[in-house]
């Protein structure tokens, strides 16, 4: 497990069909960074939904709206990602939940981890990073 690219849990998640299309929730403040995570996750295929802060996606899981996948910043306005991964874990969601963070240090990414995430990824995501992403949640 190395914390530079990535680093998991053998959390469980909820299976996937893999001949529907994967519904991913990108949570980032960053204009830019979500423009550039959703242009990627589009080109796999996969339909994509933006909230801006961790907030606003507690409230989507909330409507009963759900994801296979969410890809969640650690650091945002109204509600950061470690409180939104740890309330979403707490409302029992069954999500895939992916860190992804501009911080490389280890201790930043192993306490964003144990607030429930699968993963944690340094941005920007590529494809090669999606692609992992995607295979470890077809597999699992």
């Amino acid at each position: 497990m190395g914390f530079g690219n990535v680093m998991s849990t053998s959390k469980t998640i909820k299976t996937i069909d893999t001949e529907k299309k994967i519904s991913v929730l990108i949570v980032e403040d960053d204009l830019l960074i979500q423009k550039i995570h959703k242009v990627i996750m589009t080109k796999f295929g996969n339909e994509v939904q933006l909230a801006s802060n961790g907030k606003e996606a507690v409230d989507l899981f909330l409507s009963g709206t759900s994801f296979d996948l969410i890809l969640t910043d650690l650091e945002m306005p109204i509600m950061d990602g470690i409180e939104a991964t740890k309330q979403l874990c707490l409302m029992g969601v069954t999500s895939m939940i992916v860190g992804v963070t501009s911080r490389n240090q280890d201790s930043e990414i192993q306490a964003f981890m144990k607030s429930g995430l699968n993963a944690c990824y340094v941005k920007p995501l590529n494809a090669e990073k999606v692609t992992a992403v995607l295979n470890e949640l077809k597999n699992n």
